[in-house]
């Protein structure tokens, strides 16, 4: 499927409006080829209680409120796109507890949410104060989680900034963004 066919879901997951993070997605999606969609879901705005693991007891419902318009935009997708700040060396809470609910999408009867994430393209955007190198371990735990879900892995963009707006500065990362979506084709599961 070209670029120009798919649906992306743009999920930023800071704790901070606007910030680093969110401006270098953007500054990647306005690369996206005409016609390829795009829907953007600011975790912020969509808060979810606390995760439960109920796997060895009870069972879980069907999702509701901020849940259920997480899990149908999820499922509408054929690319997700994670915007997130780095947070010792892993993603900040709102990305954590999204996909942690994958884990409870999983088991809910008849909805069969691993099936239907097979075949989609997994991508994350993410600004650190830091080295590329210290995003390593985030970008390993996506990409295994791509893989688990039989979901292709497009790949990592790295910014570097700390205060708002300084991603604007990381001429290299922004040069990435110009062609992150076209230049890392999606690798397999």
């Amino acid at each position: 499927m070209s670029l120009s066919n798919r649906q992306f879901l743009f999920l930023p997951g800071s704790t901070r409006r606007q910030g680093n993070s969110e401006q270098l997605a953007r500054l990647a999606a306005d690369h996206l080829p005409t016609g390829a969609e795009q829907r953007w879901l600011n975790l912020l705005d969509y808060p979810l209680p606390d995760f439960v693991d109920r796997r060895h007891g009870d069972s879980y419902p069907p999702p509701e409120g901020n849940a259920q318009v997480l899990l149908e935009a999820t499922l509408q997708a054929t690319d997700l796109v994670l915007a997130m700040p780095l947070y010792w060396y892993t993603m900040p809470v709102p990305t954590k507890q999204y996909l942690d609910y994958w884990s409870a999408w999983m088991r809910v009867p008849d909805l069969d949410f691993r099936a239907r994430m097979a075949g989609k393209t997994f991508w994350a955007i993410v600004v650190s104060s830091g080295e590329r190198a210290e995003a390593q371990p985030l970008a390993d735990t996506l990409r295994l989680s791509a893989n688990y879900m039989h979901m292709s892995w497009g790949g990592l963009l790295f910014g570097n900034g700390s205060r708002p707006g300084d991603i604007l500065l990381d001429s290299k990362a922004l040069m990435e963004a110009q062609t992150f979506f076209t230049a890392n084709g999606p690798t397999a599961h």
